[in-house]
C-alpha cells in the first residue's frame, strides 16, 4: 500500500510539473502579445502626433550622431520609453528593457552609440507610418532574458514543488513510523511469549509445591515441608519482582514515577550492585573485576534505581557471557564528568540491533532457542533511569568479542579509590 502510494505521489508530480511547464509558456506568449500590442500603440501614439513625426523626419536626415543628439535633445528617446513603459503597466506587465532603432536590419542606434543587432529578447515594430521611409524599425530589448515568468508563475511553481516535496516527506516519515510500528508490535509479542514463559515456570513450581502440602504428604517430615514452603515464597518473590518491573517501567515511561533523590556515591552503589551479583558469577565459574577509579563520584540520584539500573547491566553481561563469563566493572573521570562502564567478553550485538537495543520490549534474536530469559525490559529501564538523572547511557559492541555499556553523570564531591576484585 505504501508503494502504491509513493507511485501515485510521482505521478502526480509529472502532471503537476507539466502543466506548470504549460502555465508558463501559456504566460510567455501573453507576455510577447503584451510587448507587440504595447509597442503597436506607441507607434500609433505617436504617428497620431504630428509634431513628433515631423521632427523624427528631420532627425532621420542627418548623419547617425546628429541623429543621436537631436533625438535626445528634443525628448524623444524619453517620449518612446514612457509610452511603451505606460502601455506595458496597462497589461501588467513590469519589466526593464532598452530601446534601439535599426537601420535595414544592420545598424543599431542606442542613445549615443552605434552597436551591433541586440541579441537579447527583442521585439520589433517599423517606423515606416512615422517616417514615410522604409527601413527603419523600433526595437524594444528586454536584457538578458530568454524567458518570461512572472511573479505569479514563479510563486505558483516554487509552491507546487514545495507542497510536492513536503507531501514526499511525510510520506517517508509514514513509512519510517510504520515500520517503527511493525518492530514494536513484534518486540510487544515477543514480550507477551517471554512473560508467558518466565511466569509459568514459578507458577507451576508453586502450584506443584501447595498441591504437596494440601496433600499433607509431608506431615512427619517438618524438614520437607519447610522446603517447600521456602520454594512458594521464592517463587512468589520472583513474581513480584517481574510484575514490579513491568509496573516501574509503565510508571517511568509516563511521568509518573517519583525518584526518591539523595546524595550519593557511584563507586558505592557500583560495588552494592556488585556485591549482589556474586553469587550468579561465581555459578558460572566467572571473574568480576571491579576497578572503581573515579575519585569525583558524588550524585543527587535515587540510589535503589541507580542500583538496579548497575545491577541490570551485570546481570546482562552474565547472562550473554556464556560459561566462565569475564566482566569489568570500572568508573573513572573524564571531562568533568564521572563514567561507569561495564564490559564483557561475550557473544556481542550485531551492528543492526544496536541502534534498537535501548527501545522497550526489544531483544535480539535469537532465533528458535531460548536458553537467555527476560522480557526485553531491562535496557529500556536503564535508559529511562539514567537520563532522569540527568545522564546518557552509550553502547560499544563488537559481535564475537563483547560488550561494553557506559553511563555517564556529572559529579560534585572527590571520594576515595576503591578497588576489588571478586
Amino acid at each position: 500500500m505504501v508503494w502504491i502510494t509513493l507511485i501515485f505521489l510521482l505521478v502526480l508530480m509529472f502532471f503537476q510539473i507539466r502543466w506548470m511547464v504549460y502555465s508558463i509558456r501559456f504566460q510567455e506568449r501573453i507576455f510577447q502579445n503584451s510587448i507587440n500590442l504595447a509597442l503597436g500603440k506607441t507607434i500609433a501614439g505617436l504617428n497620431n502626433d504630428q509634431y513628433v513625426c515631423n521632427l523624427m523626419r528631420d532627425c532621420m536626415r542627418c548623419d547617425t550622431l546628429s541623429l543621436d543628439d537631436q533625438l535626445l535633445s528634443h525628448g524623444i528617446w524619453d517620449k518612446i520609453h514612457q509610452s511603451i513603459d505606460d502601455e506595458l503597466a496597462a497589461f501588467d506587465v513590469h519589466v526593464d528593457f532598452d530601446l534601439f532603432i535599426t537601420r535595414d536590419n544592420q545598424d543599431t542606434l542606442q542613445a549615443g552609440t552605434l552597436i551591433n543587432k541586440p541579441k537579447s529578447v527583442y521585439y520589433t515594430q517599423s517606423l515606416q507610418e512615422i517616417l514615410q521611409t522604409n527601413g527603419y524599425e523600433l526595437v524594444v530589448s528586454v536584457s538578458g532574458r530568454t524567458m518570461f515568468l512572472p511573479r505569479e508563475a514563479a510563486l505558483m511553481l516554487g509552491s507546487s514543488v514545495l507542497l510536492i516535496l513536503l507531501i514526499f516527506v511525510s510520506l517517508l516519515q509514514m513509512v519510517r513510523l510504520y515500520k517503527n510500528e511493525l518492530q514494536l508490535l513484534a518486540n510487544i509479542r515477543d514480550l507477551i511469549n517471554n512473560i508467558t514463559h518466565e511466569f509459568k515456570t514459578p507458577m507451576s513450581s508453586i502450584a506443584l509445591a501447595a498441591n504437596l502440602i494440601r496433600k499433607g504428604r509431608f506431615a512427619d517430615q517438618p524438614e520437607k515441608l519447610q522446603e517447600y514452603a521456602g520454594l512458594i515464597v521464592n517463587e512468589n518473590q520472583k513474581l513480584l519482582r517481574q510484575v514490579d518491573s513491568l509496573l516501574d517501567l509503565a510508571a517511568i515511561e509516563w511521568d509518573e514515577f517519583e525518584y526518591r533523590k539523595e546524595l550519593v556515591g557511584l563507586n558505592e552503589l557500583a560495588l552494592s550492585a556488585a556485591h549482589s551479583i556474586q553469587l550468579l558469577v561465581e555459578e558460572k565459574e566467572g571473574v568480576l573485576e571491579i576497578d572503581l577509579k573515579a575519585e569525583s563520584d558524588n550524585l543527587i540520584a535515587d540510589k535503589v534505581h541507580i542500583t538496579n539500573a548497575i545491577l541490570n547491566l551485570l546481570t546482562n553481561a552474565v547472562k550473554y557471557s556464556g560459561k566462565n563469563p569475564q566482566i569489568t566493572l570500572r568508573s573513572y573521570n573524564r571531562d568533568g564528568k564521572v563514567i561507569l562502564e561495564v564490559s564483557d567478553h561475550g557473544a556481542g550485538i550485531p551492528l543492526k540491533y544496536q541502534r534498537f537495543i535501548f527501545d522497550k520490549y526489544f531483544r535480539v534474536p535469537t532465533g528458535d532457542v531460548h536458553d537467555i530469559k527476560g522480557f526485553g525490559i531491562g535496557l529500556s529501564y536503564v535508559k529511562s533511569v539514567v537520563e532522569a538523572h540527568g545522564g546518557k547511557v552509550t553502547l560499544v559492541s563488537d559481535p564475537g568479542k563483547g560488550s561494553s555499556f557506559f553511563l555517564t553523570f556529572g559529579q560534585q564531591v572527590k571520594l576515595k579509590v576503591t578497588k576489588e576484585k571478586i
